[in-house]
């Protein structure tokens, strides 16, 4: 990531249990750190065809199907699977203090959008 970014906590570790996500809010846009068998994985959680939370959707093995349309995810990686060039951001994840941080891009640095 570039300077321009900054850690947000997500939540305590032991809240996420493993085959889960959790969603957190910032900048209006949601992000989400899901638990793929204890590594943890952060993406842009607005799916690219409605902006759907992707922390409301069915996750199996590593793909994560959107609630709203079906549309289906990689979250270790971002990849669609269903449309071409689809995918979401990755966002690097980190435990400290055994709390579950996010890195995020601030709004305002060149590459921040709201895709």
């Amino acid at each position: 990531m570039s300077s321009n970014t900054k850690w947000f906590k997500v939540c305590p570790e032991q809240e996420l249990k493993p085959g889960r996500a959790k969603s957190v809010r910032l900048f209006g846009r949601p992000f989400a750190v899901f638990n793929l068998d204890g590594r943890l994985f952060g993406i842009d959680a607005a799916c690219r065809h409605m902006k759907a939370n992707l922390t409301g959707g069915k996750l199996e093995g590593s793909v994560v199907t959107c609630p709203m349309h079906g549309w289906k995810y990689d979250v270790r990686t971002g990849k669609c699977l269903t449309q071409p060039d689809s995918d979401v951001n990755t966002l690097p994840v980190k435990i400290k203090d055994n709390t579950i941080w996010i890195e995020i891009e601030l709004p305002g640095s060149n590459s921040y959008s709201i895709a």
